[in-house]
């Protein structure tokens, strides 16, 4: 799984197909910029993180954040392993 501001469709649909869980949470990336500043692309936190998917909540730091809910078919296909995984399922 990967948090970040935001992903193109592209990279969401390829993540998804892959079974790979993307979540975008501008508000947490914002957070962490004004923390750790923006100098750097990559820099280690040892932050931990709970995601609450039933609400849709994702809480590090004692901070709640919204995120969009996962629809169905990605849980599905994450679950499955991919897409590949999944039609093979579905094809027997």
């Amino acid at each position: 799984m990967v948090i970040a501001g935001s992903f193109n469709e592209t990279y969401k649909r390829n993540a998804l197909n892959n079974g790979f869980l993307v979540i975008e949470c501008a508000e947490l990336v914002n957070d962490l910029k004004n923390k750790y500043g923006k100098d750097k692309l990559t820099v280690k936190t040892d932050i931990t993180g709970k995601i609450d998917f039933q609400d849709s909540v994702l809480i590090t730091n004692n901070k709640s954040y919204h995120i969009d809910p996962i629809g169905e078919a990605a849980q599905e296909l994450i679950v499955t392993g991919g897409l590949e995984e999944w039609v093979k399922r579905n094809l027997k």
